[in-house]
């Protein structure tokens, strides 16, 4: 396999969101934030760390040969470089279900990352459903005594 090292200084930019992609990275050494603009302003969607890679979405998923995210070092990072062509002979050895599974979770991770910077909102997150009270029983809020327990007791 022919791989390459290559080390990345704090704030620089490893892989760029829309560029063509045609490697695999692995972080030997070090940290980085993958991030998504949106609009005029980033989000941050991840931070990895040693033994973590990234670069992998663009390499299972051919339909979308560009890099779906900026990934940004956060400090010096020291990074095995993989290519395309040795990416895809590695996956290979894989059984045609795992890699379909692979592909899968990469097209599921690429529309939820998308959902995070769309401009649309999102359905609120359902809430929990209050506990239905006995018929007769007093309205009251949440955490509040019952009526009897607070009121002092006749001598």
């Amino acid at each position: 396999m022919n791989t390459i090292e290559k080390t990345f200084h704090k704030g620089e930019v490893i892989i760029k969101e829309g560029h063509f992609a045609n490697s695999f990275y692995v972080i030997n050494e070090g940290t980085v934030e993958v991030i998504k603009r949106k609009g005029d302003r980033e989000v941050r969607l991840a931070v990895l760390g040693e033994h973590e890679f990234f670069g992998e979405m663009s390499l299972l998923d051919p339909e979308h040969s560009m890099h779906s995210a900026t990934v940004r070092a956060l400090e010096t990072t020291r990074v095995t470089i993989m290519s395309q062509e040795d990416f895809e002979r590695y996956m290979g050895t894989l059984t045609p279900g795992m890699r379909n599974l692979l592909r899968r979770l990469v097209a599921r991770l690429r529309e939820t990352s998308s959902r995070v910077t769309e401009d649309k909102k999102m359905a609120p997150a359902a809430r929990p459903a209050e506990p239905e009270k006995a018929e007769g029983e007093p309205d009251k809020e949440p955490g509040e005594p019952d009526k009897k327990e607070s009121e002092p007791e006749k001598s």
